[in-house]
């Protein structure tokens, strides 16, 4: 791999051939990218892509392990919406079902009632015989988060025949598919991840906004979890998590992708959400590097925040110990499981 293909690896805009631009030089100058670049240069010297791939090259699972041990990084939550894993996972890790993987053609070639309750098995037995851990939603991704769920306006999308590039557009029953989701999540007693806020070259970016889902989570008596912590509408989400019992929030994406971002979103979430409802995580996809980088600056930013809040009065000593703890990994546990 050379450092290019490395860089592009962790871009989350357009790649080189699927727009007429320089993709590259803008990437290049991404503060992420020139972040990662840094530190990967303080662990491997100037030749730290050659010093990468010898190492991947002699032994990648042990490579990827000796990154999470230097980070003490003891589990992941992981979406499997990409596809299959590229090799083992050296520590343990929950999977999380993504509901679109489900809303497929096959779905839609059934009759209304019984797609609807096909999809609702599907979820049964994702959670009771397949063992997952929770639910995942990027409807941000395809018709912007819900409003509302009407089985009527279900019905009639169910049977329009709009497209998209992800196929069958179909909002109402994405919409009410949702809602079933957050049901099903409830009534199995598992958490539901939505993808909100920023997002790659696709997202819905103004119908993403976590404050949409207001009236679906008002009353809420499950658990949903706003990823990304709704970045850049952050400030929402932790007031929502701060009146409303069921939502959560992770701060993957800003962390790492925002390097000073991640900075300012954590002591303003810290500003009003419940410590037990804030959940560190890094957003990791194709390179580990990129899990071990989100880890460190987390670090970094955490001792600010809490010195910060400690300053001021918010917490002693003992208790920034346990709202460090909690949100580094005690509440991912609570929500998730324990990763043994």
């Amino acid at each position: 791999m050379e450092e290019k293909e490395f860089m592009m690896s962790s871009a989350e805009s357009w790649h080189e051939g699927e727009i007429k631009s320089d993709v590259v030089e803008m990437n290049s100058w991404r503060p992420f990218y020139m972040l990662l670049r840094n530190e990967m240069r303080k662990k491997f010297g100037d030749k730290f892509i050659e010093e990468r791939n010898k190492l991947i090259k002699d032994d990648a699972e042990g490579y990827v392990k000796s990154l999470f041990e230097e980070e003490n990084i003891k589990g992941l939550v992981i979406d499997e919406g990409f596809g299959n894993k590229k090799q083992e996972i050296p520590l343990p890790f929950k999977r999380l079902f993504r509901i679109e993987t489900a809303i497929n053609n096959s779905l839609f070639s059934m009759p209304f009632n019984e797609a609807v309750n096909h999809f609702k098995e599907i979820l049964r037995s994702k959670v009771r015989k397949e063992g997952y851990a929770g639910f995942k939603s990027i409807i941000a991704y395809r018709t912007g988060l819900p409003q509302a769920c009407e089985e009527g306006l279900g019905s009639r999308d169910f049977y329009s025949g709009e497209t998209e590039w992800y196929g069958r557009k179909a909002k109402g029953f994405r919409d009410l598919l949702f809602c079933i989701a957050m049901e099903e999540s409830k009534s199995l007693g598992v958490p539901f991840q939505v993808h909100t806020g920023a997002g790659d070259r696709d997202i819905k970016l103004n119908n993403s906004m976590p404050s949409i889902m207001t009236n679906l989570v008002r009353k809420y008596e499950g658990k949903i979890v706003f990823v990304h912590a709704g970045y850049p509408f952050h400030r929402e989400t932790a007031w929502m998590s701060y009146i409303f019992p069921s939502v959560y929030l992770d701060l993957s994406q800003i962390f790492p992708f925002a390097p000073t971002g991640g900075f300012h979103a954590l002591s303003e979430v810290l500003e009003v959400a419940p410590f037990i409802k804030v959940m560190y995580g890094s957003d990791v996809f194709e390179l580990p590097e990129i899990a071990w980088i989100s880890a460190k600056l987390f670090r970094r930013a955490l001792s600010k925040s809490m010195d910060e809040l400690e300053q001021i009065g918010v917490l002693d000593s003992s208790q920034r110990r346990e709202a460090e703890e909690m949100i580094s990994y005690k509440n991912a546990e609570r929500l998730y499981g324990r990763f043994v």
